[in-house]
């Protein structure tokens, strides 16, 4: 673990960069993922932080969540697809806060655009080898691959150029305008339109991808343990009751919750391994030299499974991240959200969204497997994201 800091937080020790990798190449060497660590890169990045931590997080998804809730509610215990349905709602709750919009479920571009990036992800799995091999670019997975991001990129810059064409310079409607804000009102701008473009795509994927991932992990291991699920939804009802819906402020009531919802993250994290860094100069570390423009990749899943960290890792239980009084303790090693300059900036965003809608559903429904179905092995794919294996459930109103 004082690898993994000395290599992402003492910068002085271990100057690193980001690095241009193949499979995301649609993105120009731009934006959050793959930008060089550069001054112009720090106050872009400080920037869209600023921004996310003055928005009002649990206004701005309230909505969303109450339409998830209608639409499952809506199925009338029909069996349905749950990742399809929580990348919906994560994908307008990052296109309301990107662009000030969202769609109906069921909308044919929305669930295009959806299904554009679930075949990147898919097809990136195939072709991952490139990343450290990137002389094989032209092997037909990897042309594959680089069609599918491609296409990916057009729809979300399909939805940007829609949204610029109706900008108003009196007027935010989300992140994007805030950029253009920036942009039009500067001598030097901190933010060209291909910086906007690159980042829309970051975002957009990021927010979505992987929040809708975590979120169907959490399912499969909630029908997988049905007495977690069970003792999580009797702490829901004792602390919020039966006539109101989860808050944030709740969370400080909800310490089995909030751990069960840590465990998710920790058993089947859906980025295994870090953004590709670079070594910026010639470096030695315990020993090894590591030379300049030297590929730099950290394996988050062998602190997850360290033993030595974590007792029995491969096993689901949520009370790890309790101690003895029964109270969220903090363990060294849960870094979900990367360490150093370059962790993730949607963190804030992130862990209120997982929980509001984790703890809306298991409130609401009582989840269960559909008759002559049965649960896939929690075995994932891994591409850009550690993606869940499909599986349909049925949902019912709880009483």
């Amino acid at each position: 673990m004082k690898l993994f800091e000395m290599f992402f937080r003492e910068r002085e020790l271990c100057p690193l960069a980001g690095c241009n990798i193949p499979t995301f190449r649609f993105l120009g060497g731009r934006g959050l993922l793959c930008a060089d660590y550069s001054t112009e890169f720090q106050r872009q990045r400080n920037f869209i932080i600023k921004y996310l931590s003055k928005l009002d997080v649990e206004k701005q998804m309230e909505n969303e969540i109450i339409a998830l809730i209608q639409y499952i509610g809506h199925k009338n215990g029909q069996r349905f697809d749950f990742n399809s349905a929580v990348s919906a709602s994560t994908s307008n709750m990052i296109g309301a806060l990107l662009f000030g919009s969202r769609h109906d479920y069921d909308d044919p571009d929305f669930q295009a655009l959806i299904e554009a990036y679930h075949s990147a992800v898919k097809l990136s799995s195939q072709a991952s080898f490139q990343n450290f091999l990137p002389y094989l670019w032209f092997l037909p997975q990897c042309k594959r691959s680089a069609h599918a991001w491609d296409n990916y990129a057009k729809s979300v810059n399909q939805i940007l150029h829609k949204h610029r064409m109706a900008y108003n310079a009196c007027a935010t409607r989300g992140l994007i305008d805030a950029m253009m804000h920036q942009t039009k009102e500067n001598d030097q701008p901190l933010f060209g339109l291909e910086d906007i473009k690159a980042n829309s795509q970051t975002l957009y994927f990021a927010g979505s991808e992987t929040s809708s991932s975590t979120l169907t992990w959490g399912m499969l291991f909630l029908l997988s343990y049905p007495d977690v699920c069970n003792k999580l939804q009797s702490e829901l009802d004792e602390v919020v009751g039966k006539l109101r819906r989860p808050t944030l402020d709740d969370r400080p009531n909800l310490p089995f919750t909030c751990a069960t919802l840590l465990e998710i993250q920790r058993c089947n994290n859906i980025a295994p391994f870090s953004g590709m860094h670079k070594a910026t100069k010639d470096i030695k570390v315990h020993g090894f030299f590591i030379p300049k423009g030297t590929r730099i990749l950290a394996d988050y899943w062998s602190i997850f499974m360290n033993e030595a960290i974590w007792t029995n890792p491969r096993q689901f239980q949520p009370m790890r991240f309790l101690d003895e009084c029964g109270n969220l303790k903090k363990v060294e090693g849960f870094i979900p959200f990367s360490l150093g300059k370059r962790s993730c900036p949607g963190e804030s965003l992130a862990k209120p969204e997982m929980f509001l809608i984790l703890t809306a559903l298991v409130h609401a429904f009582t989840f269960h497997v559909p008759d002559g179905e049965m649960l896939p092995v929690p075995v994932g794919t891994t591409g850009s994201v550690y993606v869940p294996p499909k599986f349909n459930v049925c949902a019912r109103p709880r009483q």
